[in-house]
């Protein structure tokens, strides 16, 4: 440490200085250069600067000896315990003064305090004295927050000394105030690209390439942790769409809670809700924050902003940028262009949608007129030919044995097959709900006959087929054939996916207003995609395993005709690899002939 200043040796360093913060973009050199022109030239032991980072200074430059520096270093200060201290110091013009005494103990705890003897000089520099300088940009805005110790000779600097101080003090304002401006312009720059790249992906294609380029171009235009995009569907039967990055996100993932909470209030605002991994509750979203909160621990993030993406003043998605911990606080600019983005993408959606509609009608006449064509194929080679053949011969076989049961059981379900054939004909051809036979059914016994048309088979598969029900008859109004035919698919599809050791429970009970014919068993299982889809005509599983084995896709589809014309509904849980439930559920007693 230098005897004395010399006053030509600092203005010297400071002219050098005043060109490097002039003419360098490399803010972290110019600030080390500061701090250590402070120590070397001025004759402190410690010089610090800190850069206000959101709420937080963070100590980013320290000069003194290596053991202070592993100290504080990166460092993280709540401005506010700062500003606390600024008001309790002396105003020495730009530095503050804060004597030891004045210290919270919070503050105490917190702050580097040299090891120095205290001496009962009154001009002596106490261990607990502070001399700091607020950093502050030319419109008054404070960006750090320069500290110093340990001052020339252990004294209190003078006023000599204070205003050479001030002279290094207002050079690194300078230079974090060029460094600001710096990074304002490179944001806007940044931030138009991502504005631009968005706005072209109106012409990506369609929804689901919109919000895949528009996912990508938020989180590097935000330097974001994650982005999520969600579409919600305009109507039930309309489809969803979701998009990530870098992480993919599905349909799956959805915070139901979230759609509730964004609309909860019935208008929609349009600025950025932010949800962090501190956060004790929150007033704008109450049910969603905590499952937000686990979303954000899954991805490594600390906070998120989440933004509403909507249509006039219809809620039709959102918008949530994740952001890690070691990036700074999301800024002014920023938080006006997720608005932006969101106002665009609403606009994108809008026009994206309509044109999507068009082509949806236009392909959805196209498969129906496929699926017309495939079901009458179907029907025609698949079942016409054989059921033929096989009523001809059970025919036969009832004339020359006309008290086998085998042989009447045979007859009956050809018939009840080629009832069948006839529903699809009318499914083919008929879209408005058909007049259905009402007439007194006991589900009991039509669960009992599908037990027993495929017990034989189970038991050639390995399958355990077992039947529960009441000792009485569990009474309905229906058409049995039809009742039956669901039944017959339920239990035929449980037999079928489920592998050899497996089991099929088939159960007959009432609950409540309803009657049900439960069929559970341990097979395949279904995936949440294809349980939006079974009943579709014609679907068949994405499970590999599944699709070995044969099938035309119609059996579910079918079932579930009848059941609405039935006055019934047919449930299914289901896990892949679990097995499967499938509840087949009708009123009590139902609808009589002469209601």
């Amino acid at each position: 440490m230098p005897d004395s200043v010399e006053p030509r040796l600092a203005v010297r360093r400071l002219s050098e200085l005043m060109r490097r913060v002039n003419s360098s973009t490399d803010t972290a050199d110019v600030l080390e250069e500061i701090a250590t022109g402070v120590v070397e030239v001025l004759g402190y032991g410690v010089a610090a600067i800190a850069r206000l980072e959101g709420s937080m200074l963070v100590m980013t430059n320290v000069a003194g000896p290596d053991a202070v520096k592993q100290q504080i270093l990166g460092r993280r200060t709540p401005a506010d315990q700062i500003l606390d201290e600024f008001r309790q110091a002396d105003k020495w013009g730009i530095l503050r003064f804060v004597p030891h005494g004045r210290m919270s103990d919070a503050r105490r705890r917190a702050a580097w305090i040299p090891d120095l003897p205290q001496l009962e000089d009154a001009d002596a520099w106490h261990p607990e004295d502070a001399l700091y300088a607020p950093l502050y940009s030319a419109t008054g805005e404070l960006l750090g927050n320069m500290a110093v110790d340990l001052p020339p000779h252990g004294r209190i600097p003078g006023q000599a000394e204070r205003e050479l101080l001030e002279m290094f003090v207002v050079q690194a304002g300078l230079a974090l105030s060029n460094a600001q401006q710096r990074e304002q312009l490179t944001e806007r720059l940044r931030l138009g690209d991502m504005m631009s790249q968005i706005a072209r992906a109106g012409g990506a294609g369609g929804l689901e390439q919109i919000l895949e380029v528009a996912a990508q171009s938020i989180a590097q235009g935000l330097r974001a942790r994650q982005v999520w995009l969600r579409l919600y569907p305009e109507s039930d039967p309309a489809p969803e769409y979701v998009s990530g990055y870098p992480y993919v996100m599905v349909p799956e993932d959805d915070i139901l809670d979230l759609r509730m909470d964004l609309a909860r209030s019935g208008t929609i605002l349009t600025r950025p809700v932010e949800v962090t991994i501190y956060d004790s509750g929150s007033e704008e979203l109450p049910d969603s924050w905590e499952a937000l909160q686990s979303v954000l621990r899954g991805v490594r993030a600390d906070r998120m902003m989440i933004t509403r993406i909507h249509s006039g003043t219809r809620l039709i998605g959102y918008l949530a940028v994740a952001f890690s911990p070691s990036r700074q606080p999301i800024s002014g600019a920023e938080q006006f262009v997720l608005r932006e983005v969101t106002r665009e993408l609403g606009n994108v959606v809008a026009r994206a949608r309509l044109l999507e509609t068009e082509q949806r009608l236009v392909t959805e006449l196209r498969e129906l007129a496929r699926y017309r064509s495939e079901l009458m194929a179907t029907i025609s080679h698949e079942l016409k030919t054989p059921l033929t053949a096989i009523i001809g011969h059970a025919e036969m076989l009832s004339d020359r044995y006309p008290d086998a049961a085998s042989v009447h059981a045979i007859t009956r379900n050809a018939q009840r097959l080629n009832q069948l054939v006839g529903n699809l004909l009318n499914y083919s051809r008929v879209h408005s709900r058909r007049e259905a036979l009402r007439q007194r059914v006991d589900l009991v016994e039509l669960a009992q006959a599908s037990r027993d048309l495929l017990e034989v088979r189970a038991d050639t598969m390995g399958v355990h087929l077992t039947f529960t029900a009441p000792a009485g008859p569990v009474d309905t109004y229906g058409d049995p054939e039809e009742l039956g035919t669901v039944i017959d698919n339920l239990v035929d599809n449980a037999v079928k996916y489920t592998m050899r050791g497996g089991r099929v429970d088939v159960s007959v009970g009432g609950d409540g207003d309803t009657l049900w014919v439960r069929v559970a068993d341990t097979g395949l299982g279904i995936s949440s995609f294809d349980i939006e889809h079974i009943f579709s005509p014609f679907h068949r599983s994405t499970n590999t395993d599944a699709l070995s084995i044969p099938g035309t896709g119609l059996g579910l589809a079918i079932s579930r005709r009848i059941a609405t014309a039935q006055g019934g509904e047919i449930e299914v849980e289901s896990e892949p690899g679990q097995g499967s439930v499938f509840t087949f559920r009708l009123p009590v007693q139902g609808p009589r002939p002469d209601e």
